[in-house]
């Protein structure tokens, strides 16, 4: 009889290290001491003493304590570094003579940036790395440099709006601008150098645009690419090529081995030159996470060929997660891991369930389907939580413009070596090889995959239960036609119902959820049957996205503008259509392009709710015998039940309060993150758990 689930203790032990990492978050982020995680040592003793009792296979007694040690030491990891990255040596706007090491350099929309380690200010050494931004003229400088300035410098908070600071990843505590004072002088970096001469031979011999995505792609700095061209890959769905992963690092080995074998060169000479070699490539990129898993991934390939063993693809990628994690724990809330690891576990569970219909077909066709749904499916969670919406078309991109990028990075990955290595080539082959990157680019951007996007469903427990869904379709669960038909019928439903319990909007009462991204905020509120979303000025529109996604809201009826007129450019990004657009009196003279509805009102009523402008910036709305003001500016309200402001509450009088960005009010979005209001017959509540 076969086992219902085949289990893999690499997997196992993966999974633990996962819950203690994430239980290590849990506890820094509420401030609970991380004694508290060396609990589960006696639960697992108690665990280990029922299984030697009562269970007959040494294998359990084996898994279980370590089991409880990866659990324990992720959580103790984890939390130290968090803790380790709250700790700063510098004292935010303190002005510091600086001298330090140029880590990498690259471009943003504030001009040119470098990363500087090994970092010292007035002398002494501090802990963690440095973003500087230059100002115009700045002179010479490049990756291993040695520089010198003098600059007011500014800190990171670990917490920001209640998410994990994306700079924590690369332990980059502090920000300075350099206006002036700025030296630099040489110094030697073997990878800096080899990143200076790749981007050297690609920006001196071909277009900024095309050179800045080849350099992409062959090192995963997406820094220099325009915002416009890269979110073009993000709406097609396929922004991954920019990530050096399985993809790259695979046909950087394939095209290594390929050539060693046919000189016929000793089968572990081959595999330790090959992976030697991909892990220089990794180290020219950076040693970035999905690079450093793609690594792994080979190298525990290459030894199970040597050592004629059954490869398996799920043990290989846990294996990678299990020592990527311990180095940095922290990588298992980045994005660019998240894409990583979903992308192969989907391929891993899914790519021979879909490529099975299709077995008529030539099997490159087949595999290739296969591949690209599984990696679709398995990442799709992940990319509604993080860009807060799918691509329609990328299915279809990913199965027939993928291959044809990996062409043109076999081709770029040749090409760019010899060019660098024999630069009096690069005029006469850059500009050549460029040109399908170049044509492939002008159909990407032309083609209008932003009216193909889906968004507006996927937060919360919505990637869980995804999951369980997507194990009952695998087949790594051993179940019998009719019993996996059950179990596929069962988990959609799940899925479903738990999709539409998050959209429903309250038919009695409401609910408001107050959010902010440095400088601006946005309040949505759900009830009577529809969606309301209140913005203010300063919004950044990708976060905007994710905060519809996140909160199940794209079926908006309506769009409130309070404050400047940057919000007119949220509603585009949004792909709001169809709602009304409430603005007070005249108080624009900028039309929103598309076919909103623009309504001048002072006064109006929405699914049972009345709302009054006070003025452009201020707006009092009753929700159930609630009384909430929004207040993008001075609050001008003598009297509230609810404030949700942009700074203090004045002279208004309040029973509960939050402020966007600020203090003085109950709640600081910046430190608690959303904020989770229910108004119902009167009565106000928070909900949910904030964190104060």
């Amino acid at each position: 009889m076969k086992k219902l689930i085949n289990a893999r203790i690499p997997v196992c032990l993966a999974l633990s290290l996962v819950a203690g990492i994430a239980a290590g978050y849990l506890f820094v982020f509420y401030g609970v001491s991380l004694f508290w995680i060396i609990a589960v040592i006696p639960v697992a003793a108690i665990v280990f003493i029922l299984c030697a009792v009562f269970c007959d296979k040494s294998k359990i007694l084996i898994v279980i304590p370590l089991l409880a040690a990866l659990l324990v030491t992720g959580g103790i990891v984890c939390g130290v570094r968090l803790l380790n990255y709250s700790s700063k040596t510098l004292a935010d706007g303190q002005t510091y003579a600086i001298s330090a090491t140029v880590y990498e350099k690259g471009e943003s929309s504030y001009g040119d940036y470098l990363i500087l380690k090994n970092v010292k200010a007035d002398g002494k050494k501090v802990n963690g790395k440095l973003i500087a931004y230059l100002s115009e003229g700045y002179g010479k400088c490049d990756v291993g440099y040695k520089v010198n300035f003098t600059s007011s410098v500014s800190c990171y908070d670990l917490f920001p709006y209640g998410k994990l600071n994306r700079r924590e990843l690369d332990n980059i505590k502090y920000s300075a601008k350099i206006d002036g004072g700025f030296s630099a002088s040489y110094r030697f970096s073997l990878f800096g150098t080899i990143r200076s001469a790749i981007r050297n031979t690609l920006y001196d011999n071909s277009d900024g645009d095309t050179a800045a995505i080849a350099f992409a792609m062959l090192t995963g700095n997406t820094q220099g690419i325009e915002d416009s061209s890269i979110q073009t890959f993000r709406y097609g769905g396929i922004a991954h090529v920019f990530a050096v992963s399985g993809l790259h690092i695979g046909i950087a080995y394939g095209i290594l081995n390929f050539f060693f074998k046919k000189l016929r060169l000793n089968k572990y000479v081959s595999a330790a030159i090959c992976l030697s070699a991909i892990i220089f490539y990794a180290g020219i990129c950076g040693f970035t996470v999905s690079s450093v898993r793609a690594v792994i991934m080979c190298a525990v390939h290459s030894v199970a060929k040597l050592f004629n063993q059954k490869q398996d693809g799920l043990n290989a990628l846990a294996i990678a997660v299990i020592l990527i994690l311990l180095v940095s724990p922290t990588s298992l809330f980045s994005l660019g891991f998240q894409l990583s690891v979903c992308a192969v576990g989907g391929i891993n569970l899914l790519s021979k369930q879909f490529a099975r219909p299709l077995k008529k077909l030539p099997r490159c066709i087949s595999s290739s389907v296969g591949v690209s749904l599984g990696a679709q499916f398995g990442t799709m969670p992940v990319m509604l939580v993080g860009f807060g919406y799918l691509s329609g078309a990328g299915l279809l991109l990913n199965i027939v413009i993928v291959p044809v990028l990996s062409v043109i990075f076999q081709v770029l990955f040749v090409s760019v070596t010899l060019c660098t290595i024999l630069p009096f080539a690069a005029p006469y082959v850059i500009p050549y090889v460029t040109l399908p990157l170049q044509a492939l680019v002008s159909f990407l951007v032309g083609a209008g995959f932003e009216k193909a996007l889906i968004g507006g469903f996927g937060a919360g427990l919505f990637g869980l239960f995804y999951f369980i869904c997507i194990m009952a379709v695998s087949d790594k669960i051993n179940l019998k036609l009719l019993k996996r038909i059950a179990a596929i019928v069962c988990s959609v439903c799940l899925l479903c119902s738990y999709t539409l319990y998050r959209t429903y909007s309250p038919a009695h009462g409401y609910k408001i959820v107050a959010s902010a991204y440095y400088g601006g905020g946005q309040v949505l509120i759900k009830g009577g049957g529809g969606n309301v979303l209140i913005l203010t000025e300063n919004l950044n529109c990708s976060q905007t996205q994710k905060f519809i996604n996140e909160y199940y809201s794209a079926n908006l009826n309506a769009v409130i503008i309070l404050g400047g007129e940057n919000c007119i450019s949220v509603l585009d990004a949004i792909e709001f259509d169809g709602g009304k657009v409430f603005i007070y009196k005249e108080y624009f003279t900028l039309q929103p392009d598309g076919n909103e509805k623009i309504e001048y009102a002072s006064e109006f009523e929405l699914h049972g709710a009345n709302y009054r402008f006070e003025n452009g910036y201020s707006l009092m709305i009753d929700c159930s015998g609630i009384n909430v003001a929004v207040c993008a500016a001075e609050v001008p309200f003598e009297r509230c039940d609810l404030l949700i402001a942009s700074g203090g509450a004045g002279k208004c009088f309040y029973l509960s309060s939050a402020c966007f960005n600020g203090a003085g009010l109950e709640y600081d979005i910046y430190r608690t993150g959303a904020i989770n209001y229910s108004a119902k017959d009167g009565n106000l509540d928070v909900w949910g758990i904030v964190r104060k």
